[in-house]
């Protein structure tokens, strides 16, 4: 695998996609984004906060689940369990979003999971596809585009206060602090899914026999 992080070109694509969401739900009234109506930010804080050097807003990329469904099904039938269809500005940087993390994908899988904290098989199978194929399934989804930390307020009130001042190297720990976060709860979760994995190999080989000495044959443990 390619280590290389992202480019200076990617870090601007990032900050581009930031602002655009940023504009799109900092005044939403959607219960999913009420941590901008409860720490308010202006035109400048948002620009500062949007130069993060990942993604503040989630493509769902952890939940494995989810991705199996929306790209193994038929996407039209996806469509019926995809929630309201979304409105103009969060379609268009769903498209957008999706076809950047899917051009790098094919360029640097490393550098999408320091992006987004995507996995690695995560970045492969968006890399199969063709880019019209995953536009397709996933531009009119109201169910993909979330609010990054969502669950962590703690992360949201650092990147909202320090995270948008006016100081470089407060933002610059503000945004190592929350990207830190991302990628530990990756690597979390990663570890996780390989104890589970473990745990039922173990389980499975509970039903294997052998012969003892006396010539019984008993569960191997």
């Amino acid at each position: 695998m390619d280590y290389q992080g992202p480019t200076k070109d990617d870090l601007e694509n990032i900050a581009a996609l930031n602002r655009s969401f940023l504009g799109a739900v900092s005044d939403s009234r959607d219960a999913a984004f009420t941590v901008f109506a409860t720490y308010k930010i202006d035109g400048a804080e948002r620009r500062r906060l949007a130069d993060a050097p990942f993604l503040l807003f989630s493509f769902r990329e952890q939940e494995s689940e989810y991705w199996q469904h929306l790209l193994d099904d038929d996407p039209q039938i996806d469509l019926i369990d995809a929630g309201d269809r979304p409105d103009k500005a969060v379609q268009a940087l769903q498209t957008a979003g999706i076809g950047f993390l899917w051009q790098l994908a094919r360029r640097n899988p490393y550098a999408v999971r320091l992006a987004c904290g995507a996995t690695l098989d995560w970045c492969e199978r968006l890399a199969e596809l063709t880019l019209v194929a995953l536009l397709h399934r996933t531009a009119q989804r109201g169910d993909l585009l979330q609010l990054r930390f969502a669950d962590n307020n703690d992360v949201w009130r650092r990147l909202l206060g320090t995270g948008s001042a006016a100081s470089p190297s407060a933002r610059r720990s503000s945004h190592h602090f929350a990207l830190q976060v991302m990628l530990t709860r990756r690597n979390a979760q990663h570890r996780n899914r390989q104890s589970a994995a473990a745990c039922a190999m173990r389980g499975a080989g509970r039903g294997v026999t052998h012969r003892s000495a006396a010539g019984i044959r008993v569960p191997k443990v």
